[in-house]
């Protein structure tokens, strides 16, 4: 996928994430989202890297949009702002 967009979806929770990653390569790959690779990650500076480590196999970072979901307890924010900090990603909120 060197050149394709990336697309992460991020369903945050108190102690762990489910990423899900999904381009044309996979949805033509896998033949449907549920197919698509996953990754669940703890909320911990580990976690976040396992989640940009697992990016970065499948393309450039620059390629990649993460999405995370608003969370009414503000669980997002921790991870948001690690990435930020990081400069990998910028993250739409």
């Amino acid at each position: 996928m060197p050149s394709e967009r990336l697309d992460v979806g991020i369903d945050v929770g108190k102690d762990t994430h489910d990423a899900g990653f999904v381009s044309r390569t996979l949805l033509q790959r896998h033949e449907r989202f549920e197919g698509c690779p996953a990754l669940t990650f703890a909320q911990s500076r580990e976690g976040f890297r396992a989640l940009v480590d697992r990016i970065c196999d499948l393309v450039p970072r620059a390629q990649a949009t993460v999405l995370l979901e608003q969370t009414g307890h503000d669980y997002h924010r921790l991870l948001m702002q690690e990435l930020q900090e990081l400069q990998e990603l910028e993250i739409p909120v």
